[in-house]
């Protein structure tokens, strides 16, 4: 690199070429503050992974600025924790705002409020305190109107939930759609929920084209019915999530306690992974939640920590005591924190993961 130096400016000089040289200061300082920006903005690149290789073992290794300090935020390991309590006390809650995330949040109402939880956060500079708003916003009442719940929640996040494609009438799940689209440019964090019951497809009333079109303003119309796209797990993946721009760096799914889920297909489940394996998506399953009454169930979809890049194991929520729930799956405050505490830890450690090998 060419050096420039700065010679001082001595007062018995000539005005004009004083002058001169006091002109040309500026252009410098100009040159080598664009230097500098190129230089970061090269090492920013090279600092995110974007080669992972399924059926191998690999390395993320999150930039400086991204996850750093949140490695010791959960415990490493449950297994030895008799109480929630116990646990409780080992979070740290007072963590640091993360820097460049891009996650994709995909399933059912567990997933919404998980997402809920950790845009709020984003949306207020890294704090979880929710005194000013109203409980509901992580459980719905349940006379609320789906439609006012969509509309209170993505108020309480505005400016940053940017795309709300939302609509639901009482309780038919078959044409329920809930697809949220979360920005804060300050730390550029970007969060996606896509909604997804069961057997049932996802549904949208915005081609992927829309989405990325759009990312910047805010919309809102729980009105709209008109269906672009009706897709199962692997082709919301192939044909929405990797087209996507930016492409999303992590892909966490789960689709909860449904009988007629089509995740408990093992088919189902090696094409999920392959196909965020084949646009360099990281696939990070989340272990189905403990109900506080548990109910027998079909839990071969928790084969799926066998395949996914991350298996994301939340087997912890047994501990969860009665008066933390809001019914008998779902959660009042802090779980839902605890989640995503436990998810950036477990993000920024870096962690060599095995699969299929």
């Amino acid at each position: 690199m060419m050096m420039l130096s700065l010679l001082p400016i001595q007062s018995a000089q000539p005005q004009g070429r004083r002058r001169r040289r006091l002109a040309v200061i500026p252009i410098i300082l100009v040159a080598l503050s664009f230097i500098n920006l190129q230089e970061n903005n090269g090492r920013n690149q090279a600092s995110v992974t974007d080669s992972y290789k399924h059926h191998n073992k690999f390395v993320w290794e999150p930039p400086p600025r991204r996850l750093d300090s949140l490695r010791d935020a959960f415990p490493n390991d449950v297994s030895s924790i008799a109480s929630y309590e116990d646990l409780h006390s080992l979070v740290n809650f007072d963590i640091p705002m993360p820097h460049d995330l891009n996650i994709v949040f995909m399933g059912d109402s567990l997933t919404r409020y998980q997402y809920l939880d950790l845009a709020f956060f984003l949306s207020r500079n890294g704090t979880w305190d929710r005194e000013d708003h109203d409980e509901h916003f992580e459980i719905k009442d349940e006379n609320m109107p789906w439609n006012s719940f969509f509309t209170f929640t993505d108020e309480v996040l505005s400016p940053f939930e940017n795309l709300c494609d939302c609509s639901r009438f009482g309780k038919n799940k078959d044409t329920a759609r809930e697809n949220r689209y979360f920005y804060e440019p300050h730390d550029n964090n970007r969060l996606t929920f896509l909604l997804k019951f069961g057997h049932r497809p996802f549904r949208s009333s915005w081609d992927v084209s829309y989405i990325n079109e759009h990312s910047d303003s805010l919309v809102n119309d729980p009105q709209n019915v008109d269906i672009a796209q009706t897709l199962n797990w692997t082709e919301v993946i192939d044909n929405f999530v990797c087209k996507m721009i930016p492409r999303p760096t992590f892909f966490v799914f789960n689709s909860g306690l449904w009988a007629d889920d089509e995740l408990v297909e093992v088919d189902v489940q090696t094409k999920i992974v392959q196909s965020l394996s084949n646009c360099n998506i990281i696939s990070v399953y989340k272990t189905t939640t403990i109900p506080m009454i548990d109910e027998p169930k079909n839990h071969n979809r928790d084969e799926m920590c066998q395949l996914a890049d991350i298996c994301y194991n939340v087997s912890w929520t047994g501990l969860v005591t009665p008066d933390k729930h809001a019914d008998n799956v779902h959660f009042t405050p802090p779980i839902y924190s605890m989640l995503n505490i436990h998810l950036l830890s477990m993000l920024a450690s870096g962690e060599v993961l095995a699969v299929n090998s």
